[in-house]
């Protein structure tokens, strides 16, 4: 069955590593929710939304910290450490991904903070397939089952997809998507602007178009939380090329 179960409520990338690095920690030392609870006198409710950031002050915080047999800072570095395995993949991994377009959109839901069953509502992809794709990711070292069902991506959302593999997954089956838009449609969202740039501008763009993704991101978690209308999927394209052939 097709994990339902949404997103935690989303905490800043480098809390959500401490939390992370802090349950390792505990596991690492035999310790459970239930023992938690008892050695510091509340109920494993408690616990549990202690160990999810909710009500933690900075004292329990400490506490849980020198239970585990570790530091914050031992933990803060722990955080940083697999934040930068996470934004990683081997080349054979984007490979694999890009060699089934089913695949890499369910990939890039979870790596959204999507459910998988949402590839089964918004693109229609059967349920067996998306199935089949969780296993696979699953091999692939691309994905971890948790509790409750939750499925989490092992790569950071702002992973930069500019190898070769996604380049010609991009030519293959996403550049017909925007060549057949109507750009005298009303509704069709794009602007145009056309400037001179040295390679040193050319590199500001690169790096502006990155922190447009990021931004595009904490529109859609913002949105997913507050609106109160049914969503939409948009794919949206930031790219620039030389006018040099034309002219």
């Amino acid at each position: 069955m097709i994990p339902t179960t949404p997103s935690d409520d989303p905490l800043d990338d480098e809390s959500a590593a401490l939390l992370d690095g802090l349950r390792r920690a505990l596991r690492r030392a035999g310790w459970t929710q239930a023992n938690l609870a008892e050695e510091i006198g509340v109920g494993t409710a408690t616990i549990k939304r202690w160990l999810h950031g909710r009500g933690l002050g900075f004292t329990t915080l400490a506490r849980l910290t020198a239970l585990a047999g570790t530091s914050l800072a031992e933990l803060a570095q722990d955080g940083r450490r697999n934040a930068r395995d996470r934004n990683h993949l081997t080349l054979a991994q984007e490979e694999a991904l890009t060699q089934d377009a089913s695949l890499s959109t369910i990939f890039i839901l979870i790596v959204n903070g999507w459910p998988p069953s949402e590839a089964v509502e918004a693109f229609h992809i059967p349920s067996d397939v998306v199935e089949n794709a969780i296993i696979k990711l699953e091999r692939l070292a691309l994905i971890d089952r948790l509790s409750g069902g939750r499925i989490r991506a092992r790569l950071d959302p702002t992973y930069s997809w500019q190898r070769a593999p996604m380049r010609q997954h991009f030519e293959r089956n996403l550049k017909q998507l925007f060549f057949s838009l109507d750009y005298g449609d009303p509704d069709t969202i794009f602007g145009s602007e056309m400037v001179k740039l040295s390679p040193i501008g050319i590199a500001r763009i690169r790096d502006r178009i990155e922190q447009l993704r990021g931004e595009l991101r904490a529109i859609s978690r913002e949105d997913q939380r507050n609106a109160a209308l049914p969503g939409e999927w948009f794919a949206v394209l930031a790219v620039a090329r030389s006018l040099k052939p034309l002219i």
